[in-house]
């Protein structure tokens, strides 16, 4: 039986929760298992990616700079060697922003009042895509102790 994917959801600040719990349900009920991340640093971030095997992050930034957190996560990743779990980001991003995020690695972008479904169906791709790339145990506990 494949597993679920699996998607750390997390945010960067206490306010603007209501996007955070709708994309949550949405992509729960697209079939997607969702990990609350809640508020984190790009390091817990990373941590909690790799301690949960998730397919996926989906990072909400509404009020701190893209390109410095985003810039954080992936050398957290990196240093992690976890580069092959996809970022997506939501929220208020600036278009100069967007463009540096999408050369620093993040896979895409969403916006306030984009399409719910739309957007599920392109997290599963993504997901999906990074899924089959990666070895089954590369974040099992034998591996990282390997490491």
């Amino acid at each position: 039986m494949e597993k679920s994917l699996r998607f750390l959801l997390s945010r960067d600040d206490w306010y603007h929760q209501r996007g955070y719990w709708v994309l949550a349900n949405t992509f729960r009920n697209s079939g997607i298992e969702v990990i609350l991340g809640g508020i984190q640093t790009p390091g817990e971030i990373a941590k909690t990616a790799i301690q949960e095997d998730v397919d996926l992050i989906g990072y909400r930034i509404m009020q701190g700079a893209p390109g410095i957190l985003l810039a954080l996560l992936f050398k957290k990743l990196q240093a992690s060697n976890a580069l092959d779990i996809p970022v997506i980001v939501g929220g208020i991003i600036p278009q100069k922003d967007e463009v540096y995020i999408k050369e620093l690695g993040v896979k895409e972008v969403f916006h306030p009042y984009s399409a719910l479904e739309k957007m599920a169906e392109q997290v599963k791709i993504i997901a999906i895509k990074a899924r089959e790339k990666r070895p089954d145990d590369k974040y099992s506990v034998k591996t990282l102790t390997a490491q």
